[in-house]
């Protein structure tokens, strides 16, 4: 009975201590590591197939048609046209609104300027695309044009960072009067054989800065770059809030497949005011809070603007990482505790620690079975750990005899 009751206050005051300072982030690296150890062993279920389609995507692309072109102010689309696109599309509350081509129209900027830039305004979370080359050389510093301070930075990565492609040189930036209301992003794609590439990050000066298609996912899934978390050894990928998993190459690259994304036609917002030019399909397209993806298209799978649509799209598509919720962890750490009490009250002293190795062997063992079927899993450091303190306290005080 002492010893029970011995145990039972141990193990309370031990869980209360590894929660607080699990809350506090003082176990995160073991848990981060142990979840890149599943998505290793289940990458699988983050590789798109062929076969497979974007059902109810969050991600919509409003596409500026070059075969329409003469409907424009003129081409590519003027302040103008980005004006009545952008008003249009704030009656329908996107969530992110990005623009992967670079909005730089000369100076002094052109009529409409100013306009277009205050249509930015009732939007939540705007992205705008830096024009940018790759370094043909990884030693040479990269050319940013003052735009340092402009660009974010990732916070956390892991692993070695020389395989991602490093920024060569910034060749435009958006026009100032558009910045204000907006952030800033690199766009930029690149091809490997017949694969089309899109980096998630860029190499430049000893550091990661995300591109377009990483700020669009953190804004999208509100994650702040403090926990947007780069993994480049076991288990490539981005983690970000909700569970979003994006499977990255070693490189830091997302492997695109060309999937056929919701579109709309821009002409169409842009008339709406005068006529119902919108579909009931592209206002459904439009409608929800969506991620929206604007630029110029000729129809053919290769734009930039396009190629971001496409590559958010599939990325939203895949599955997300299930984090048990706080009741259910609670459960699994009071079933530690019970088979801590088993082994205290009823394992000989000299099984005790074989035993209480075997127990968080087999619940690892569960927990990979669970990932790997249903990406469901739980943080093992804080039941481990009363596994094992129960192993030593029993090997210490447990049963004489067996």
């Amino acid at each position: 009975m002492i010893r029970a009751l011995t145990l039972v206050v141990l193990l309370a005051s031990l869980g209360w201590w590894l929660d607080r300072e699990h809350q506090a982030g003082r176990f995160q690296r073991v848990d981060e590591l142990f979840l890149d150890f599943l998505v290793a062993n289940a990458r699988g279920r983050f590789v798109m197939t062929s076969e497979q389609k974007l059902a109810d995507s969050p991600v919509v692309f409003v596409k500026m048609r070059v075969a329409d072109k003469a409907e424009y102010a003129g081409w590519p689309p003027r302040p103008l046209d980005w004006q009545m696109v952008l008003k249009s599309l704030q009656a329908y509350d996107p969530a992110v609104v990005v623009v992967p081509e670079t909005l730089f129209w000369g100076k002094p900027p052109p009529e409409f300027a100013s306009e277009a830039a205050r249509a930015l305004l009732p939007i939540p979370s705007t992205v705008l695309g830096v024009e940018a080359q790759l370094a043909t050389s990884p030693d040479r510093p990269a050319f940013l044009g003052g735009l340092e301070d402009s660009l974010p930075v990732f916070q956390k990565v892991e692993g070695a960072i020389q395989s991602v492609p490093a920024l060569g040189a910034l060749i435009a930036a958006p026009d100032e009067l558009m910045r204000a209301q907006a952030e800033l992003g690199i766009a930029i794609s690149r091809m490997e054989k017949e694969t089309v590439l899109l980096p998630y990050a860029l190499q430049e000066g000893g550091r990661l800065r995300p591109t377009v298609l990483a700020q669009a996912l953190a804004r999208f899934t509100k994650t702040p770059y403090a926990r947007h978390r780069l993994a480049l050894a076991t288990g490539s990928g981005a983690y970000l809030a909700n569970g979003v998993f994006v499977n990255l190459t070693r490189n830091g690259e997302w492997v695109c497949m060309n999937k056929p994304v919701a579109e709309v036609n821009a002409l169409n917002l842009m008339t709406s005011e005068l006529a119902e030019a919108l579909s009931p399909q592209d206002k459904q397209h439009l409608s929800g809070g969506k991620l929206v993806v604007i630029g110029t298209d000729d129809d053919q799978t290769g734009g930039l603007a396009r190629l971001h649509a496409v590559a958010l799209a599939e990325i939203l598509a895949m599955p997300r990482l299930q984090l048990l919720p706080d009741w259910a962890q609670w459960l699994v750490w009071g079933v530690a505790g019970l088979a801590g009490t088993f082994l205290v009250l009823f394992v000989p002293r000299k099984k005790t620690l074989l035993l209480g190795g075997l127990c968080i062997f087999v619940a690892l063992v569960i927990c990979f079975q669970a990932f790997q079927s249903s990406l469901i899993w739980c943080p093992p450091t804080i039941p481990a750990a009363l596994l094992a303190v129960s192993a030593v306290f029993a090997r210490v005080a447990g049963r004489r005899k067996a």
